[in-house]
């Protein structure tokens, strides 16, 4: 039997605020996957962080070694990354290295900062380069790996070192899901992306899975052209146009923040080219501002939601009546993210959720 522990020490689960549930149940999974015949037995120890702010305002946070020193500490969190959030993670970041960690990864559902890929003008630049930078600088220039799922700008991944950022897609698994319910009674199906690149990243997965159903699904694209963070301009469809028009379209993108770009392009779908239902397909459900709101609106186009909880719905009491509607369905993370944080624990490729 191979040894519990590989080169880096034993696995040691750090969940960021918020995030406890999430390492307790990845625990478990973890544990039980190493009972498997075919693979390793890994135990996992899981350490909770204490957060405050003390009286004068300032924060803190106390973190002992136990647990840490000479263990492969993997960080679980997600954004969005609010200023609380980023102040925390370096906090926790350079603890862990202060407590000689023997390596450290994070893993972010959302990756904090991501919908800043493009500039405002000449009033902000894009940040994900900052936070990759002070990630870092907390440790040290050590930090190992940066996990994330589904980035918003794909370009994150040339932002960092060579090798430091591991982007994994949850496409396949919100598509499977999707296709499978969307089939049931019949009614013929349409892919729409928001651009040609949203188009192309998913061919290879949409390979797969059309031929894992013995389908050939049309697809349109050109949904959108964001102008900035606030604005969007609609786009006359190109692709397989004349199969929207009384179709179950299924919409794919990588998030839902307010909800505004859904909504239009939803509508755009019905109200243009037929399309006879709307459901969204995206992996992270950010639902900032009005966004409960709309979908709420009898009127609104979007007819269905599918999406991952890569962001926590637990704490989100205002979009529980939206899941128990089914106007949400929640496609989880989890065992997908037992695999990943297993994989990298044992120097294994991450690369494709399986």
């Amino acid at each position: 039997m191979d040894a519990p522990y590989n080169r880096h020490g034993g696995l040691t689960l750090v969940p960021m605020p918020g995030f406890e549930s999430w390492a307790k149940l990845l625990k478990i999974e973890i544990e039980e996957r190493g009972t498997r015949e075919s693979e390793r037995p890994t135990p996992v120890d899981i350490v909770n962080p204490n957060f405050g702010v003390r009286s004068s305002g300032e924060p803190f946070i106390r973190l002992g070694k136990h647990h840490i020193g000479g263990h492969d500490c993997m960080v679980l969190g997600s954004g969005p990354g609010t200023s609380d959030m980023l102040i925390k993670l370096i906090f926790l970041l350079r603890y862990l290295k202060g407590r000689h960690a023997a390596r450290i990864a994070t893993f972010f559902g959302y990756f904090p900062l991501g919908r800043s890929d493009k500039d405002e003008g000449d009033q902000e630049f894009a940040l994900p380069p900052l936070i990759i930078d002070a990630m870092m600088c907390m440790t040290y220039n050590q930090l190992d790996r940066i996990i994330s799922m589904d980035l918003h700008a794909p370009q994150v991944v040339m932002s960092g070192r060579t090798g430091i950022i591991t982007e994994v897609s949850m496409l396949r698994r919100l598509l499977q899901t999707a296709i499978k319910d969307a089939s049931a009674n019949g009614m013929k199906l349409c892919l729409a992306f928001p651009d040609s690149t949203a188009f192309k990243r998913a061919e290879k997965p949409l390979r797969k899975i059309q031929k894992e159903y013995e389908i050939s699904l049309p697809a349109v694209y050109g949904l959108k052209d964001r102008i900035s963070s606030e604005e969007i301009k609609s786009l006359t469809l190109l692709g397989q146009v004349e199969a929207v028009k009384g179709a179950r379209v299924l919409s794919i993108d990588d998030e839902i923040a307010t909800f505004n770009t859904n909504v239009t392009s939803a509508g755009q779908l019905k109200k243009d080219y037929g399309a006879a239902e709307v459901w969204s397909v995206v992996t992270h459900g950010v639902f900032c501002g009005p966004a409960a709101e709309r979908l709420s609106d009898p009127d609104c186009p979007v007819d269905r939601i599918y999406v991952t909880d890569s962001i926590p719905f637990e704490s989100r009491k205002h979009l529980q009546p939206l899941i128990t509607q089914e106007k949400i369905r929640v496609i989880p993370i989890l065992v997908d993210l037992a695999w990943i944080v297993y994989n990298h624990h044992w120097d294994e490729s991450i690369r494709v959720v399986r």
